[in-house]
């Protein structure tokens, strides 16, 4: 099973609700590819994601190789910022991605609240 994108827009920003399971790095490629295009359709760089229902079962290292990929193909240029709402099963995953993505000048944070996503998303 695989992952499943849905994306409504609002006032400033874009909410993705992603539902499924994301097992490898390709898959977090494909969703992070599907989010970049949507940006760029639609001019909003701003994303809540709703992953709540997302199973994200990668290890470390896969993590690593893909915030390795988007550093050398210049994502942080574009000037995207996600908050990210997570599966409480999987906390250390996003943890894991939001230090991997920082270490690459990458805008991202996890947070348990929406308000306070939404909160910090817009700043």
């Amino acid at each position: 099973m695989s992952f499943d994108l849905l994306f409504e827009t609002r006032d400033g920003y874009i909410v993705g609700i992603v539902t499924g399971v994301i097992s490898t790095p390709e898959e977090l490629v494909r969703k992070i590819r599907t989010m970049v295009h949507k940006a760029l359709d639609s001019n909003v760089t701003r994303f809540l994601m709703d992953e709540r229902g997302l199973k994200l079962r990668l290890e470390a290292h896969d993590i690593i190789e893909v915030a390795n990929l988007l550093e050398e193909r210049n994502i942080q240029s574009l000037g995207g910022r996600s908050a990210c709402l997570c599966n409480p099963g999987f906390v250390e995953q996003y943890r894991a991605c939001e230090t991997a993505y920082h270490n690459r000048s990458l805008s991202y944070q996890v947070f348990e609240r929406e308000e306070d996503a939404v909160a910090w998303l817009m700043r």
